[in-house]
């Protein structure tokens, strides 16, 4: 195992991550289909975003107007709530590093807070997934027992993150440009999935895991 910190509970925790648009949520779904538990760090920062939240206000009220979602937006709005406009939001922090790291100070307590609380949801759990894609760069290792981390080629992660989110180019270097990169959160990994090519052979990888993880424990097909 790498030299992190870990949580040395008996609920075994596997930290999920990987760099961004690398194939992380294609594995939390196989592994749902396997009936293990997947807890997902970008959903819980997604809550913490809505409207009407402590947080929201506050970055409404740092950025004011340029973030605010008007009524002919594709998002959904609140009856006497204002949304944020989120790819606004984005296109603020991916280009200011300190803004990036206000909003990352504000929102990384709460999503560690509802890891907390979702978690001792299953305390009879044995095996738990947290899918967490800044799992190094918001210092959340000690929350799981191993690290998998979902790569792919360079130039996959730039093409599938643009047609993803559709970005330009420049916009999706700045998101990749954000995290850690993938080399570094390869060598932290206790276990690599291959996402370069077909899913089957990180299926493979991840059924071999598994039956040593939980040799008694049958995977649902």
């Amino acid at each position: 195992m790498s030299a992190t910190s870990r949580w040395h509970g008996a609920q075994h925790r596997i930290g999920l991550t990987g760099g961004i648009a690398s194939g992380k949520s294609s594995v939390a779904r196989y592994l749902q289909d396997l009936g293990i538990v997947v807890l997902d760090a970008d959903r819980y920062a997604h809550e913490a975003l809505k409207a009407g939240s402590q947080t929201s206000e506050a970055v409404l009220k740092r950025y004011g107007r340029q973030v605010e979602a008007v009524p002919d937006c594709d998002i959904e709005q609140s009856s006497g709530q204002r949304n944020i406009n989120r790819r606004e939001l984005g296109r603020i922090v991916f280009n200011n590093q300190d803004e990036r790291r206000w909003l990352e100070q504000t929102i990384h307590p709460l999503v560690r807070a509802r890891f907390e609380l979702e978690l001792a949801k299953h305390p009879e759990t044995s095996t738990v997934v947290l899918m967490i894609p800044l799992l190094f760069e918001a210092d959340l290792t000690e929350l799981v027992s191993e690290i998998w981390v979902v790569h792919c080629l360079p130039a996959q992660q730039l093409e599938r993150l643009k047609q993803r989110d559709a970005l330009s180019t420049a916009e999706a270097e700045a998101r990749i440009n954000a995290q850690w990169p993938m080399n570094r959160k390869c060598e932290q990994a206790d276990l690599l999935l291959d996402n370069c090519s077909a899913p089957i052979l990180w299926e493979r990888q991840i059924q071999t895991r598994l039956a040593l993880i939980n040799p008694s424990e049958e995977l649902i097909p």
